[in-house]
């Protein structure tokens, strides 16, 4: 991780779970990390925690869907903390409804927040790496072992859908990178179940203790670690991690009553 010292990186979602996690071992390692969030008070109560580590963590209230707040944290990072080197497209959502249960506002906000602000977090920020000629960069899309099924669970389909996309942005920027030069690693991160305040949205909350293997947001964290250390000519373009026993080829138990 030397490499990456004093270095910038953004993480989206970065107010709870796994963004949280990934941004908190960012500065353990010496990162100076821009944490994006609209929940500002749950970001000034990490930064207060992460205060005396080895890098320097700032909170910066951002909602991604919103063009204009993208606009105006990437003019504040350039002007404030530098050149970005490190993103983490780590903000998604989930709403479990059967299809023809979803309202138009339901499907939006899922492939808004899932989808269309990854890719536009993702292009406004290629567009910095190449402008200040980074000599390394590394960018990092939060799909899901759901991305990699082909047949969605009843009520997850729109989640399911957007992950899957994600999977092919993140194979198509990588496609493109490599033709043109460009620096930058892509690894599309999937994790399978992990505790966090997502499963209160789907009632994986109130399952009994030990029903569902689950992972911890830190091990999410510690696996993105892994890959930015990798050597400067290693791209780990795909990363599945699960908590042992957990499949993605056969549906999960049936939920208890």
């Amino acid at each position: 991780m030397d490499k990456w010292l004093g270095q910038v990186a953004v993480v989206t979602g970065a107010s709870s779970g796994i963004g949280e996690a990934v941004a908190e071992a960012l500065v353990e390692h010496g990162m100076t990390v821009v944490a994006l969030a609209r929940r500002e008070e749950r970001l000034k109560s990490l930064e207060a925690r992460l205060e005396g580590k080895k890098g320097k963590l700032h909170p910066l209230r951002t909602d991604i869907t919103n063009t204009e707040d993208i606009t105006a944290a990437l003019k504040w990072i350039e002007s404030n903390v530098g050149a970005i080197h490190v993103l983490v497209n780590n903000a998604g959502i989930v709403i479990k409804k059967s299809f023809s249960e979803l309202e138009d506002e339901d499907l939006l906000k899922v492939f808004n927040v899932n989808l269309v602000s990854l890719s536009i977090m993702t292009a406004r920020v290629l567009k910095v790496m190449e402008s200040n000629n980074i000599e390394l960069g590394h960018i990092f899309n939060m799909s899901s072992v759901n991305g990699h099924v082909s047949h969605p669970l009843p009520e997850f389909v729109s989640y399911f859908a957007s992950k899957r996309a994600v999977n092919a942005v993140s194979e198509g920027i990588r496609s493109e990178i490599a033709a043109s030069g460009l620096r930058v690693k892509v690894t599309n991160l999937s994790p399978g179940v992990v505790s966090t305040e997502m499963l209160s949205n789907v009632g994986l909350d109130k399952l009994p203790p030990g029903f569902l293997p689950m992972l911890q947001p830190k091990d999410v964290a510690d696996a993105l670690i892994y890959t930015l250390s990798t050597p400067p000519n290693v791209v780990v373009s795909e990363l599945i991690i699960q908590p042992m026993g957990e499949t993605i080829y056969r549906p999960p138990p049936p939920m208890p009553q």
